[in-house]
């Protein structure tokens, strides 16, 4: 099941790993929080987490990756 839009994929690699393997934390994900007396909230996040060394990745709605396996 592929689908071909005009959003850019790309391939999903671990920063830490180089893993392409992932599984998902959580969607529709916001993050809140205070930086320097400046409160802030995100816009909603998929959050992935590497199934090799557990790093865990953040992506607003304009991410889009391919995978061969649907997990």
């Amino acid at each position: 099941m592929e689908e071909k839009s005009k959003i850019e994929q790309k391939a999903l690699e671990c920063p830490v790993c180089k893993s392409n393997k992932a599984m998902i934390a959580g969607e529709n994900v916001k993050l809140g929080g205070k930086f320097e007396d400046k409160e802030f909230l995100t816009t909603e996040l998929t959050v992935l987490k590497c199934t090799k060394c557990g790093y865990y990745m953040f992506f607003d709605k304009m991410a889009q990756f391919t995978t061969k396996d649907k997990s």
